[in-house]
């Protein structure tokens, strides 16, 4: 199998590539990982594997026969990836859809994005077709953790985990897509987003960038102010926004490690408030500059778990100050 654009992620590669080069394709896989990680990229290449005419399954999808040389394909199906939940309503209309027999190819896939944004309904509605699925179907979910499935979603599914990309080869993608934007910008910008080259690339091209470049510096002074009212106060710009959320709960995460570097005589540095680093280094022992950033990792994790963010943003000021010992 070709994977095109589709950066890093050796381990998923070798494991769909044993599959398909085969000519097998499971009857539901789910690609699991974090916005921005380019499951979405490699869902449409998977589909464009399955529908390409090109006999050699290595050299699918080949990019020039005329199934690949469609814009849109009418045996590729898309359902979700537009922020809102999935009803249990598109779901029985997927399952319908499930059972036209394909135009063009032997295989009708069928994407479903963002699965885990999933009701309780929908998810039960769905699994029905999964335990037995036409023939003909190939399903395509992603998520960003597959806890947020149920557990029989999951066994029913071929689970391929779509990791960030390191720097070197991230570097490479990125100087095609951000020709005019300074490497040392894009390396920051890539340990900020965590190595997700899609949130790298729509963060420095949507303005979340340059707002993260701004909180981040305020935040970490807010950390170890005379009262919670500071960070109270930054907090409220974030909820809205939860991109900017985890880019400002990343950047912090930086500061704090920085902070950790200087104190314990280390030299470079990755985050984007130096001087900050240096303020923490200076106010704060060691114990407490772990114990932030453990809390920061863990609300990370939280944040990734959809909880609502107005009772996130509280938790945060709550769990940081207290870390912090303010």
């Amino acid at each position: 199998m070709q994977f095109g654009e589709f950066a890093g992620n050796v381990a998923a590669k070798q494991q769909l590539g044993a599959m398909i080069d085969a000519g097998r394709f499971p009857h539901a896989l789910l690609l699991e990982g974090e916005a921005g990680s380019g499951r979405r990229m490699l869902a449409a290449c998977i589909a464009r594997a399955a529908v390409c005419r090109e006999p050699d399954f290595t050299r699918r999808p080949c990019g020039v026969c005329a199934a690949c040389q469609k814009t849109t394909h009418p045996d590729i199906v898309t359902f979700g990836g537009d922020g809102a939940a999935l009803s249990v309503d598109t779901i029985r209309r997927l399952r319908e859809e499930a059972y036209v027999l394909p135009n063009e190819s032997p295989y009708r896939v069928m994407i479903l994005a963002q699965a885990h944004t999933m009701t309780p309904q929908a998810q039960n509605a769905l699994l029905k077709i999964l335990e037995e699925p036409p023939a003909h179907v190939l399903f395509v979910l992603t998520c960003n953790n597959r806890s947020q499935l149920l557990q029989t979603i999951c066994s029913r599914c071929v689970c391929i985990p779509v990791s960030p990309v390191e720097w070197e080869e991230a570097l490479l993608v990125l100087r095609r897509l951000l020709p005019q934007t300074e490497q040392a910008v894009l390396q920051q910008a890539h340990a900020l987003f965590g190595g997700c080259v899609g949130r790298v690339v729509e963060g420095l091209n949507e303005g979340v960038w340059q707002q993260v470049l701004e909180l981040v510096p305020l935040m970490a002074a807010a950390l170890v102010a005379p009262t919670e009212w500071p960070l109270l106060q930054l907090t409220a710009r974030l909820e809205k926004d939860k991109t900017l959320t985890d880019g400002v709960l990343a950047g912090l995460q930086l500061v704090l490690r920085d902070a950790l570097v200087l104190q314990y005589g280390g030299g470079r540095l990755l985050s984007t408030a130096p001087k900050e680093a240096q303020s923490l280094a200076g106010r704060l022992s060691g114990q407490r500059l772990v114990s932030l950033l453990e809390q920061t990792e863990q609300l990370q994790q939280a944040h990734k778990h959809n909880m609502n963010n107005t009772l996130f943003l509280t938790r945060l000021c709550a769990c940081l100050r207290q870390a912090a010992g303010s």
